[in-house]
């Protein structure tokens, strides 16, 4: 019997599952009230170097946006769009940002 323990750590979502009436539009990165992620945008749009709590942050608006409702509601890119939700759950670098961004504009949709 080993006696290694596990422990898991769970941190809360910094971005609620809250999506806009009546078509269940997105939150915006500008409407964050924290103003640490319209600060981690910034620092994403001119290219600073970003810290693995900023980097997290954008991951996870960046899920809550491709998880939006409204993009299923349009019925178009219904494959792109599975493999957007999928691929946004392993984010955690700046490239994997920049790749997932370009996927998202290749059947337009802007998160940022």
């Amino acid at each position: 019997m080993s006696d290694e323990i596990i422990v898991t750590i769970y941190q809360p979502k910094r971005i609620p599952n809250v999506y806009r009436p009546p078509l269940g539009l997105p939150l915006n990165w500008r409407d964050e009230t924290s103003g640490e992620l319209p600060n981690a945008v910034f620092k994403y749009f001119s290219s600073e170097h970003l810290s693995k709590s900023e980097i997290s942050l954008l991951a996870e608006y960046c899920q809550h946006y491709i998880n939006a409702p409204c993009w299923d509601a349009t019925g178009g890119f219904p494959t792109e769009l599975a493999a957007l939700r999928q691929s946004s759950t392993s984010i955690s670098t700046v490239a994997d940002i920049n790749q997932w961004i370009d996927a998202c504009l290749e059947i337009a949709i802007d998160p940022l």
